[in-house]
């Protein structure tokens, strides 16, 4: 899913319906198109993550608002203590399906699982009932198996890790993000935020909300004990989630969009 798609299911799931043209005319001004908008939202709604209970109106599914507990969650885990058990899932899904085949092997990339070898995917944290989710989802039962463990041999280093997860070129995304924070966003906001412009207020907010979506699907937030020295994630993101409050508390409470930042 694209980080564009991300945003605009978290803002339904922040309301009980929305129309069409309200979700074009906030994504307008973010410099989308009426017919991009649109296009997403379809997708959104063949992947089943909404439903349109009237024409031109959009609420979030269950299977929305669990894709967006599944894929928030990941930062959390880099303040959990590892117990170094893996989670392994195996696949054999014929050439005839595969469509679904990569379907899978992309939702378990935005879940933070990494190719350990040809069609077995490793993490060392317990996603398994997003997996289980995503196996009924596109009916791959059968061709699909879990287990969870350590390695007797063969155990990840830091080394192996960066290899897997291709370490260094999240690394190389975080610290473009921390440039483009300081030297770009925060000035922005810092003007926005003394014009008091609640829309703008909102546009920066979404944008925020874009960049971290961007960082959740890609990261797959390690345990410490696999990642390199002076990893810069952390320090990045908590600087962004600082600057997207700073955007969303000074949104007054009586504005149209208060209701998509509580």
């Amino acid at each position: 899913m694209l980080s564009v798609e991300k945003t605009m299911l978290f803002l339904l799931s922040k309301v009980k319906q929305m129309g069409a043209q309200q979700i074009v005319e906030i994504y307008e001004h973010r410099g989308y198109t009426s017919t991009y908008i649109r296009n997403a939202l379809s997708r959104l709604k063949k992947e089943g993550y909404i439903a349109s209970p009237a024409r031109s109106w959009y609420n979030v599914t269950a299977e929305g608002l669990a894709y967006i507990k599944a894929i928030n969650s990941k930062p959390a885990r880099y303040q959990e203590q590892w117990d170094h058990t893996w989670d392994v899932v195996m696949l054999e899904v014929p050439e005839s399906e595969r469509k679904k085949r990569d379907l899978f092997r992309s939702a378990l990339g935005q879940l933070g699982y990494g190719l350990l070898y040809n069609s077995v995917y490793i993490s060392p944290w317990n996603y398994q009932d997003e997996v289980a989710a995503q196996i009924q989802k596109l009916e791959l039962d059968g061709k699909v198996s879990i287990l969870q463990g350590q390695f007797q041999e063969g155990t990840i280093t830091p080394l192996k890790a960066q290899t897997i997860w291709h370490l260094d070129d999240i690394e190389a995304l975080y610290r473009k993000k921390a440039v483009w924070l300081k030297e770009e966003f925060a000035p922005r906001l810092a003007d926005t935020l003394q014009a008091g412009q609640p829309l703008q207020l909102f546009l920066l907010y979404l944008q925020m909300g874009e960049e971290l979506s961007g960082l959740f699907m890609a990261d797959p937030y390690l345990p410490d004990e696999l990642l390199p020295d002076h990893w810069p994630g952390k320090q990045v993101l908590s600087d962004m989630r600082e600057y997207m409050v700073k955007a969303a508390q000074a949104i007054p409470a009586d504005s149209f969009y208060a209701p998509f930042v509580q």
